[in-house]
């Protein structure tokens, strides 16, 4: 029973939500930034909410802009987060459903880097009374409700679980879209197999250093006991010291 109320709540807050578009940019020390559109149809806007997002440690709220159109409320929210987890920390959707989700970047053998992220719509184990809940879903929502996401990533992309046509890879963006209409008791994950650059730059100015040593440690051996040089300093203190 308690989960069939957890149901019915996500399946109100779903005939709400209309449509949920996410464009995210991540750096290499894993901050970055992000702009989200939601359009939710609602007769009350929320700024609330945004507000108690943006006060949490990590996240730095940019900008944000509500307005209505007909009966949809549309938020634009721009915001810069310091770490991943800073990012995974602004999800506390405690219903079942979970846009929000969460990214894991793992770091593999190779210069090889993992991203993932998981997002779930419903219980994972259906039961008796969830039965005919997709169908309910579909007549709470006449239009067609998608999540989107783009990713922009600063590493060159060798695979993808996203479609050909969704990845650009010149740019490094992925794509994915979601028709949470499809979504229901299922996990959705995004994943992305990237690889950092070979680090010439740094290889390049090692280089650079070990001859100088190598020069310097061969200069300082070969340098004659007796030189002109050595004399000239020699008789220079001396003349000083006269």
């Amino acid at each position: 029973m308690k989960r069939l109320v957890i149901l019915l709540l996500a399946l109100l807050l779903l005939a709400g939500c209309v449509q949920y578009d996410e464009e995210l940019w991540i750096n290499r020390n894993g901050s970055g930034h992000a702009t989200i559109r939601v359009v939710h149809r609602s007769p009350y806007e929320n700024p609330e909410e945004i507000m108690r997002k943006a006060a949490l440690p990590g996240i730095n709220l940019q900008s944000y802009d509500i307005h209505r159109k007909g009966p949809d409320v549309i938020y634009t929210i721009n915001f810069k987060f310091k770490s991943i987890e800073a990012f995974n920390n602004v999800n506390d959707q405690l219903g079942a459903a979970d846009f929000w989700g969460k990214i894991t970047l793992n770091k593999e053998p190779g210069r090889r880097i993992t991203f993932k992220r998981r997002i779930a719509l419903g219980s994972q184990e259906q039961g008796e009374e969830e039965e005919g809940i997709e169908d309910i879903l579909g007549m709470l929502q006449p239009e067609n409700p998608v999540w989107t996401y783009k990713v922009h990533l600063p590493w060159k992309i060798i695979s993808t679980n996203a479609l050909p046509e969704n990845v650009d890879r010149e740019n490094g963006t992925v794509t994915w879209s979601f028709d949470t209409r499809k979504m229901w008791h299922k996990q959705e994950l995004m994943t992305v197999e990237l690889r950092k650059d070979f680090p010439w730059f740094l290889t390049v100015i090692g280089a650079v250093i070990v001859v100088l040593l190598i020069f310097l440690i061969h200069w300082m051996f070969r340098f004659p006991k007796k030189s002109h040089w050595r004399e000239r300093i020699k008789h220079s203190e001396n003349v000083e010291k006269s």
